[in-house]
């Protein structure tokens, strides 16, 4: 099977932050109602960088679920070291 990144590196990133969107509103269990809208803010910050990828590295596009999952965990930290945040 040959994967042509090229048309479909996008759509992986498009389905990585798709996930990520689950693992955003899944804090619900344990952060507040801001600590999730935080994590929505900073998931929404990652959408116009898969977009400009898309149309000029589209390979490249298939890291930014990863770079978002990075930012989903320091702000978890950040919540639970500074405002603990917990079950």
């Amino acid at each position: 099977m040959d994967l042509d990144l090229q048309r479909s590196g996008p759509w992986i990133g498009a389905g990585g932050l798709f996930v990520m969107l689950w693992l955003v509103v899944s804090t619900v269990l344990y952060a507040p109602w801001w600590g999730v809208l935080l994590h929505l803010v900073v998931l929404a910050a990652f959408v116009p960088r898969l977009v400009r990828l898309s149309r000029d590295r589209p390979v490249r596009a298939t890291w930014v679920p990863l770079e978002a999952f990075a930012a989903w965990v320091a702000v978890n930290a950040l919540g639970v070291v500074a405002f603990s945040w917990s079950f």
